[in-house]
């Protein structure tokens, strides 16, 4: 026989035993075949092989609902579009785009036998951005997002919560997709947890089994806030756990710059924010932008001025690091200690005793002006 028989053959074995992704992969490759003999088929080899990515068909079955309440299970964004390109520090962004670029490539994947990534754990304090990284992973991967509704999964009849989890398992692998378990901590306890019904324990059980056989066409993602209360038999089955961490300074001005957009702000500005909103979540520095922008519309004044307000607010309250961080912003951007003492509410002996170290506006300046600043 041929390699194209031959292949044929292997083809209609594995449909029969019923391995879909394996049929997936070889068909695929069978299809490049087929255009590197007949260049006049591309295009149309082009839309199949897009129409099997979108899965126009089976991604418009209705979705599955708890048989008692009959609220659906799953939300689904069929197209999630991003307003803005979110921010995140260096190794997250590169974890992310990296299964990105497995989906690109996944017929060389195929021919070297390898599979992507098809699960991952996201672990972070809540606000960091592990709901909007599964949108932007189904976004650049061209599949819908599919996420798990705990309200409508978790019943208070017995034994109905695990099998509302299986049917959402079983109807999110019959589709190239992105899942989406939120709050995995809440359905994947440690199985040592005394507190727990059986019910949930064997719920574990069916869980691991699904990260182990998700399907290479989709990618499943887990999400929680309380790491320490997962089952440890969970961090070895996913393919990557990925850890978000609070934004650094630089991320939050960053993400303070995207907000406003042309609105004039200046960056002393915006790195006095950044300061002050250190260590808070990306969640909490959106809320606090937006709502200073909406204050800004609403009196008819300028964003900068509605920040101006927000800085002056949340110096006076903030605790001393706060302020020290804020003179330490203030002081690397060329301010006297007089003008930071002013800005801080903070004397200029403890700004001397905690930033002596970092007060490089002083060393530029002469001993004469330097000393005529300690006699007032």
């Amino acid at each position: 026989m041929s390699d194209i028989d031959k292949d044929t053959v292997h083809l209609v074995r594995l449909a029969l035993e019923g391995k879909a992704d394996d049929v997936a992969a070889l068909s695929r490759r069978l299809l490049r075949a087929v255009v590197a003999r007949r260049p006049d088929l591309a295009s149309v080899a082009k839309d199949v092989l897009e129409a099997a990515a979108a899965g126009p068909t089976r991604a418009a079955q209705p979705l599955p609902v708890d048989l008692d309440s009959r609220l659906e299970l799953l939300r689904r964004e069929q197209a999630p579009k991003l307003a803005l390109e979110p921010t995140w520090p260096v190794p997250v962004r590169e974890q992310l785009a990296a299964v990105v670029a497995e989906r690109e490539h996944e017929d060389k994947l195929a021919d070297a036998n390898i599979s992507p990534t098809r699960s991952l754990l996201f672990v972070g304090p809540p606000g960091v951005g592990k709901t909007l990284a599964a949108r932007w992973l189904a976004a650049h991967a061209k599949r819908p997002l599919l996420t798990l509704d705990l309200a409508a999964v978790m019943s208070s009849f017995l034994g109905r919560t695990g099998n509302n989890i299986r049917v959402v398992l079983d109807f999110a692998r019959r589709i190239p997709s992105v899942l989406l378990l939120d709050e995995f901590d809440a359905i994947a306890k440690r199985r040592d947890d005394t507190t727990e019904v059986g019910e949930l324990k064997r719920l574990v059980t069916v869980l691991l089994q699904a990260v182990d056989d998700w399907p290479a066409s989709g990618i499943l993602v887990a999400a929680t806030n309380h790491p320490e209360l997962l089952d440890p038999a969970v961090w070895r089955r996913f393919d990557r756990v990925v850890e978000f961490p609070n934004p650094t300074p630089e991320e939050i001005a960053s993400v303070i710059r995207q907000l406003i957009g042309t609105d004039h702000v200046s960056e002393e500005r915006i790195g006095l924010l950044a300061a002050l909103l250190h260590p808070r979540s990306f969640a909490d520095v959106v809320r606090v932008v937006n709502s200073a922008r909406r204050a800004a519309v609403v009196s008819e004044s300028s964003t900068a001025a509605a920040l101006e307000r927000v800085i002056a607010t949340l110096s006076e309250n903030g605790d001393l690091e706060t302020k020290l961080r804020v003179a330490a912003c203030l002081v690397g951007s060329g301010k006297s200690q007089r003008e930071v003492a002013s800005i801080t509410g903070l004397s200029r002996d403890t700004i001397r005793k905690h930033l002596g170290g970092v007060t490089t506006s002083r060393a530029k300046r002469s001993k004469g002006a330097i000393r005529r600043e300690e006699e007032h």
